[in-house]
């Protein structure tokens, strides 16, 4: 009874200040941001000792089970231990080859000025693309396009006239992520059709098809779906149907969180669309890739933070 008094009294404190505050005219604070900052930060702590607290009761059975399972979903809620900064990228010097690198293996991404990472595909080329056996002259010309691309920097289309168009664009940085993560991307979507995955990977990357790790698919006709990749081909973990419309040109913050003990939660502009655990990979990641499979987006910033 009184751990369940001292938990009251700190989660009902700030609730009741605010209430009396609320009395008086807002004021605006110019070190807002700051004070958000340490605010999240004696939350994050609080809930740290709060976890600990519980793991000690639990293991001494100083407490009811139902309880503790409530204080601890409670916890959860709140529970942000990804403080480290991993990867951070906002496009704004004009380049992705450099602080820091990203790669592409496949299709075109480039630079649009004042929006960000680019990258558009004619998702009905694409099909025609996947769908087309070339031989002949147009074999030889495919593999010679394919090798100028490569000699000057994997990023240009080759000039002249081509005998297919690339059916995805893949890009990829390498950089270390821990198993618990949070990924936070500001994309744009331009076309009503195609399909966009944000991946992570585990060792050296292999391409969009043969690379192990987690995908995050979306889909424009609003599908959101949740892949493991392995060796043993690919499984869905959760998927969803209620995505709202975000090919209206505008940008939509997306969050992919994991967390150590493999639940993972994906919300784009605040909502959560998809909850589900998975301990297929306990290792850490080696990067992370973004795989246009047939459509026009622009990332504005991804952002990757680690425990």
């Amino acid at each position: 009874m009184r751990i369940l008094v001292f938990i009251l009294t700190l989660v009902l404190a700030p609730a009741f200040a605010f209430a009396q505050s609320n009395t008086y005219s807002t004021w605006q604070n110019p070190d807002a941001a700051a004070s958000s900052a340490a605010s999240n930060e004696k939350l994050q702590e609080f809930v740290t000792k709060l976890n600990a607290l519980v793991d000690k009761a639990e293991k001494s059975r100083a407490a009811d089970p139902t309880f503790l399972r409530d204080l601890r979903d409670l916890a959860t809620g709140y529970n942000r231990p990804w403080r480290t900064l991993v990867f951070d990228d906002a496009f704004l010097d004009g380049n992705f080859t450099t602080n820091p690198t990203w790669q592409v293996s496949a299709g075109e991404y480039w630079i649009e000025k004042g929006w960000g990472l680019r990258s558009a595909i004619d998702p009905k080329a694409a099909a025609a693309t996947a769908n087309k056996t070339l031989t002949g002259k147009d074999a030889a010309a495919a593999i010679f396009g394919q090798i100028l691309n490569q000699a000057i920097g994997g990023n240009q289309q080759a000039g002249g006239s081509q005998a297919s168009a690339p059916s995805e664009a893949v890009i990829h940085a390498t950089t270390t992520l821990s198993n618990a993560f949070s990924i936070a991307a500001n994309v744009g979507i331009y076309a009503k059709e195609g399909r966009l995955e944000l991946a992570v990977f585990q060792g050296n990357f292999a391409g969009s098809q043969r690379s192990a790790g987690y995908r995050l698919v979306y889909l424009p006709q609003g599908v959101l779906e949740l892949h493991r990749v392995s060796s043993r081909g690919t499984a869905i973990i959760d998927s969803t149907r209620e995505v709202p419309a975000l090919q209206d040109k505008k940008f939509h913050q997306l969050e992919w969180l994991r967390h150590a003990d493999g639940r993972m939660s994906v919300s784009i502009d605040g909502k959560a669309l998809l909850n589900a655990t998975d301990r297929g990979f306990r290792d850490v990641f080696s990067g992370l890739a973004i795989i246009n499979g047939g459509g026009d987006y622009i990332f504005k910033r991804v952002t990757v933070n680690g425990t």
